[in-house]
């Protein structure tokens, strides 16, 4: 028990450090996996608990031609929602000369009008999921920010602290959604944006 806690923990710094290096500067590389390792991920993530072979694995190094530090590995899409693959996805971080990965996550691809948005529906119905994105980013402004710029791949999601609200976070952005909507039943904007905050 003590060894996955440690090794939570290094995945856990592992996958800070990486998001702060490549928001802020980009500053890490492209790195090379071996053979055995490619094999290893590929089984850890996709293999072992879902029977799916990896569709790419992105690794990556702090340091210019370094040991990969970090992978991000995508399994095959197994099935469509809304007439876009769902696969799965997990972060890796190696310590030492072993991999630890976290938890594959759910994750699919909403066409909105100028893009496709990458979104990860966490706790939230897939469907919900998406048909909510699909919706809010059509409204334009909230309290004069623009939505669609707050919607930047990739979104994650989870049900809120009340049974009507749904959280969003997209890179920079946190944005709460809720399914109370008093004014009428056909209220166009339903579900309303209730908050909204660049962090």
């Amino acid at each position: 028990m003590k060894q996955l806690k440690r090794w939570r923990y290094v995945l856990a710094f592992f996958y800070a450090a990486l998001c702060s290096t490549t928001q802020a500067s980009d500053d890490s590389f492209p790195a090379k996996l071996s053979r055995q390792e490619r094999l290893q991920l590929e089984q850890t993530v996709c293999g072992a608990q879902y029977g799916l072979a990896v569709a790419e694995i992105d690794a990556r190094s702090m340091e210019a031609n370094g040991r990969a530090n970090f992978a991000d590995v995508k399994c095959r899409p197994h099935a469509q929602l809304a007439g876009q693959p769902t696969y799965y996805v997990a972060v890796c971080g190696r310590d030492g000369n072993q991999w630890s990965c976290g938890e594959a996550e759910l994750e699919t691809i909403v066409p909105l009008a100028q893009r496709k948005l990458l979104v990860r529906p966490g706790t939230v119905d897939p469907l919900r999921g998406v048909t909510t994105l699909k919706k809010i980013s059509s409204y334009g402004y909230f309290q004069g920010l623009s939505i669609d710029k707050a919607l930047q791949s990739t979104c994650n999601m989870g049900m809120g602290n009340r049974p009507d609200l749904i959280e969003i976070s997209c890179q920079r952005w946190s944005i709460t959604v809720s399914f109370w909507c008093p004014q009428t039943k056909q209220d166009p904007t339903c579900p309303r944006v209730i908050y909204m905050a660049e962090h």
